[in-house]
């Protein structure tokens, strides 16, 4: 089982080669008491008609669903491409009793009105399928607001969660006091991983450097103690896009992942 303070959940990137039935059953053997599927698994899964296979597994293995990742690129889709994709993603987790979507924002620029306005509209939609909405916040500088502080403000101010990402907090270079001042439900998500940064800058580094926890050099420890000084207590999901963990076994690579996370919170929680 998960650490005893919190629970785990793994990504379905770190086991990209898994399908959705089988990545499944690697969380479980692995000792996660969650699953974040990809919307690619899940359409997958509907193409090869293991819908309902899937949902059995997903009672026998005993673990519940994350939120499903995601609408992509937000703020860089006009409006009707933006809502005809999020009412498709919307469906497909509503078919699949997912109650959580992940918005990524993408490369546009609107102002902080704009995507307000925008993120409050998605949210209504969503509510429409009863599924809740989540705003990850990304750190790339080509991203809109790809500062901690900047995607706080257009999140919150539409009653929206964030997705905090150690990944996404260390390219920002964002300063733990920072994410000490959120409150706990301004945290909806937390996801987990490393990045290989030698020779390398932050700025340089992307998501194929992500790996497993304690296997890169950023400082983990400091971020995930910030998160857990606001009082979040909720899942800590493993997210590793690094393609070494293609090539393993997926059992194997979920129970490293386990290990790793559980390792990470041990020595943080000592010194909490």
């Amino acid at each position: 089982m998960a650490h005893k303070s919190f629970p785990f959940g793994l990504n379905g990137a770190t086991i990209a080669r898994a399908n959705l039935e089988s990545g499944l059953i690697a969380a479980r053997d692995a000792g996660f008491s969650y699953y974040e599927p990809r919307i690619s698994a899940l359409v997958d899964c509907e193409e090869r008609g293991c819908r309902e296979r899937a949902l059995a597994s997903l009672h026998n293995t005993g673990l519940s669903w994350l939120a499903l990742n995601a609408i992509e690129g937000v703020f860089e889709l006009v409006p009707d491409r933006l809502f005809a994709q999020a009412e498709e993603v919307f469906s497909l987790a509503k078919r699949f009793n997912v109650h959580q979507v992940i918005a990524v924002p993408g490369k546009g620029r609107p102002s902080h009105a704009d995507a307000q306005e925008i993120l409050a509209d998605l949210s209504k939609l969503s509510r429409e399928y009863r599924i809740s909405l989540l705003y990850e916040f990304i750190g790339f500088p080509a991203h809109a607001f790809s500062s901690l502080q900047e995607a706080h403000t257009v999140a919150t101010t539409a009653g929206i969660p964030l997705v905090l990402d150690t990944f996404h907090l260390a390219v920002s270079r964002t300063d733990p006091e920072r994410i000490v001042a959120l409150s706990t439900d301004e945290i909806g998500l937390v996801h987990l991983s490393d990045a290989l940064t030698d020779g390398k800058t932050l700025a340089e580094i992307t998501d194929r450097d992500r790996v497993l926890p304690g296997e890169g050099g950023l400082p983990l420890a400091a971020y995930v103690k910030a998160i857990l000084d606001t009082g979040y207590a909720g899942p800590l999901s493993v997210e590793a896009f690094h393609p070494k963990y293609e090539s393993g076994e997926q059992t194997t690579v979920a129970k490293e992942a386990f290990r790793k996370v559980d390792q990470l919170l041990s020595t943080v929680i000592k010194e909490v």
